[in-house]
């Protein structure tokens, strides 16, 4: 591994990491509020909600970490790779969203303000360099 794939790699996980922990914090953030004025069951699909935001993020994140592992430059490998991470990301989120709503019958406004509350992470994870 050269030094400057090992930076890359540094930069990579602080990114997901960063991204992780504010997806965490929002999610347990509404949580907290929700509980008093919704109640258990909506903050336990919220919950579900949100993880299920978080399990695509690293999905996501695994996948394009292993595509940004290849030495092959090719302006269109990388585009796939990114395709194929953002298509494992819509996959895993939707089996487990049926999951919530088909199999474990969740609350349904709980569970989508989960998601959607995780998924607002994203506007706050900007990238992070290797120090």
């Amino acid at each position: 591994m050269t030094a400057s794939r090992g930076l890359q790699d540094l930069a990579f996980r602080r990114t997901r990491n960063r991204l992780l922990l504010i997806q965490v914090i929002l999610v347990l953030l509404a949580a907290a509020i929700a509980l008093p004025l919704q109640g258990n069951e909506f903050v336990l699909a919220l919950l579900y909600g949100g993880a299920t935001s978080l399990a695509g993020t690293l999905a996501a994140a695994w996948r394009l970490h292993r595509v940004a592992g290849r030495t092959n430059d090719a302006a269109m490998a990388d585009a796939a790779g990114f395709y194929q991470s953002a298509a494992l990301r819509f996959v895993v989120v939707l089996a487990l969203l049926v999951l919530g709503f088909g199999v474990l019958r969740l609350h349904g406004p709980g569970l989508l303000t989960g998601f959607i509350v995780a998924t607002a992470g994203f506007l706050f994870g900007r990238p992070q360099r290797a120090r």
